[in-house]
């Protein structure tokens, strides 16, 4: 942390990279924070009682600068937003999000596991603007405050519906959803109340968008 302290948490961390170590991938990110967020994780390895299990996707970490490049794309104040993952996983995203001030943090994951991985790593950075919800994205009430949506690829479109069915409901005036590798993009075109703003620059697999007004 004596790094941290010296050069900032996000510079010192946009110097992470992935390297092998006696055959066994070593995420930097890691290694200068002590966290457990970098290694990949299929789902069949841990604790799902929801029925959605058999549409969940494996666990990814995200790239910091993908995920600074696509929040600021949006050009908006982010102290007035709540950033909320679904699908978090190990929580590398809210680690991430927490120095940006963001009014609030929220991550939402249905493995019992990882969940409590992400609360540990929250720990280790000693971050108290973000929490860890352990449920299913589908049954998740969203808030009526100002959110952006992050998804990375996290589950199917039969869950994918009933995700936007509920954001549908929100009271939100502002809503942004950045999805990365959108593979439902289809379900937020189609949905009526979101429009399609485009990709940050250079990457066109991250896909962003907007509540009409």
């Amino acid at each position: 942390m004596d790094s941290c302290r010296q050069e900032g948490l996000w510079a010192t961390s946009r110097k992470a990279f992935v390297h092998l170590t006696r055959g066994r991938v070593v995420d930097m990110f890691d290694s200068m924070h002590g966290t457990d967020t970098g290694e990949p994780e299929p789902l069949w390895k841990f604790t799902i009682t929801s029925p959605n299990a058999r549409f969940g996707e494996r666990y990814e970490a995200t790239k910091e600068q993908e995920l600074e490049d696509a929040v600021h794309f949006l050009g908006v104040n982010l102290k007035s937003f709540t950033f909320i993952d679904l699908g978090c996983g190990k929580g590398r995203t809210l680690l991430l999000a927490s120095g940006w001030g963001f009014e609030q943090i929220i991550g939402v994951e249905f493995a019992a596991e990882l969940a409590e991985i992400a609360r540990t790593n929250l720990a280790k950075m000693q971050i108290t603007n973000a929490s860890i919800i352990h449920g299913d994205a589908a049954e998740f009430p969203f808030l009526n405050t100002n959110m952006i949506i992050y998804l990375y690829n996290p589950f199917g479109p039969e869950v994918m519906r009933m995700v936007v069915a509920n954001l549908r409901k929100s009271l939100a005036k502002r809503l942004y959803v950045i999805y990365r590798v959108p593979k439902c993009a289809e379900v937020f075109d189609s949905c009526g109340f979101l429009c399609r703003l485009g990709s940050p620059p250079g990457r066109p697999y991250i896909q962003i968008w907007k509540a009409m007004q």
